[in-house]
């Protein structure tokens, strides 16, 4: 079977490619580079790196390279080591290739554009940064802030909170301590979300039945039923607690409602778990 590089004019000069061929995983592995006809422009001839096998024969073009010399001397440039490898597992058969084949994800990734010197103060005015905005000090503070994100943002909150405690140091503190202080920030939210989610559903077993019958009353005195808040008022229950109490009453089925305003009305087919 012929190959697109078997139709390629002479051969030029050969380096091991280091990488295993992603046909037969043979380390005979070279970079070679090739002239062939440029189909972009009439009449054109381009030179292009290929990563040969010298075991089975597969072959794969890489990126397109100059057309400046490939001394034999000479170790090949960092430009054609990165094109073979990256042409190997884009070619035909790139579904064998492993992980350790494929270009980092983070070589193609593009750099973080650096805050604006407004983006700056801005962060400095909310950490309660009280001396002089220098073009000294918005330099310092130009990374720190870059790695701060958009305002209002739990990583930008993270960043006011870490810089505000630092305040007074001489030195500006680290990126990473943003990143370790969001990660605090959001699993302590998850660890308060989880206790919230489970003293809810122990007050929704505790008043299961007490909702069901003073929604039954309100809805017969009134023909509508209590809004959440008033519900969970008569139920004795506050704060964060109370709206999830009876989300969790909806689901065990004791309650239901719908979009409209007062339609909170009990399931006449729900039992209390002690008589199921």
């Amino acid at each position: 079977m012929r190959t697109r590089a078997d139709e390629t004019r002479a051969s030029r000069t050969r380096r091991p490619l280091g990488t295993p061929c992603i046909a037969c995983r043979s380390t005979n592995t070279w970079v070679e580079m090739q002239r062939e006809a440029d189909r972009t422009r009439p009449g054109g001839v381009g030179e292009w790196p290929y990563a040969l096998c010298r075991s089975c024969g597969h072959a794969v073009r890489g990126r397109l390279t100059s057309a400046a010399q490939f001394p034999p001397d000479a170790a090949p440039s960092r430009a054609e080591s990165d094109a073979a490898p990256s042409a190997e597992s884009s070619g035909g058969g790139g579904g064998d290739a492993t992980a350790a084949d494929r270009p980092s994800a983070r070589r193609d990734k593009r750099p973080r554009p650096k805050a604006s010197d407004e983006r700056v103060e801005e962060l400095l005015q909310a950490a309660g940064y009280n001396r002089a905005v220098t073009p000294e000090v918005l330099q310092e503070h130009r990374r720190f802030a870059t790695h701060a994100g958009k305002p209002g943002l739990p990583r930008w909150k993270a960043a006011v909170a870490i810089l505000n405690g630092a305040m007074g140091a001489p030195e500006v503190p680290h990126v990473r301590e943003i990143y370790a202080e969001e990660k605090r920030r959001r699993e302590a939210q998850q660890a308060r979300a989880a206790r919230i989610r489970k003293q809810a559903a122990e007050l929704a077993d505790e008043h299961a039945v007490a909702a069901r019958e003073q929604v039954a009353r309100v809805r017969a005195a009134t023909g509508e039923g209590p809004t959440w808040r008033e519900l969970a008022a008569a139920l004795g229950v506050k704060g964060p607690l109370a709206s999830a109490m009876i989300d969790a009453l909806h689901r065990r089925g004791a309650l239901t409602s719908t979009k409209e305003p007062r339609s909170l009305s009990v399931t006449p087919e729900w039992m209390p778990p002690s008589d199921r």
